[in-house]
């Protein structure tokens, strides 16, 4: 079965929450607090220079972490970052075998405003809906082995 991904709140918007949803006749949803996002992006972004991917890998960490315990043939991701979709289903695929899982076939394509996906991100962004998962900064961290140096020597300082 196919599963549409879309996403609410960017993950780079730090002041606003996340919330990742999947439909394909379930639906599930997964939401990351806008202080947990700034915790796993000062995190990421100072382990990933200078290559400036953290934000691919956060989003995609968020989609493995909604997808992991569930048995997924097929996602189609919304495009929320054009022009990177390899970036992110390279790291996706990193994710699920890391983890000795079968990666899905992943594609991404407009997911538009119609699609159960886009619906019930938004309906769980308004606050309409309560999130299925609710992540911390730690999980996100922990999937690219960054959580055992959370403090660098140049943080809290």
């Amino acid at each position: 079965m196919i599963y549409q991904i879309d996403q609410s709140g960017k993950i780079e918007d730090t002041n606003k929450i996340t919330i990742i949803a999947y439909a394909n006749g379930n639906n599930k949803t997964l939401s990351m607090k806008a202080a947990e996002k700034q915790k796993m992006l000062n995190r990421m972004r100072i382990m990933d220079k200078p290559k400036k991917t953290f934000i691919f890998k956060a989003f995609a960490g968020l989609v493995f972490l909604l997808l992991k315990d569930e048995d997924v043939d097929e996602v189609i991701i919304d495009k929320e970052y054009p022009g990177h979709e390899a970036t992110i289903k390279a790291i996706l695929v990193r994710l699920f075998d890391r983890n000795e899982l079968n990666p899905p076939n992943i594609g991404f394509a407009l997911i538009g405003k119609k699609s159960k996906a886009h619906k019930i991100a938004l309906e769980t962004y308004r606050g309409e809906r309560k999130p299925d998962i609710k992540v911390k900064a730690e999980g996100v961290l922990n999937l690219f082995n960054l959580k055992k140096s959370w403090r660098s020597s140049s943080e809290g300082r």
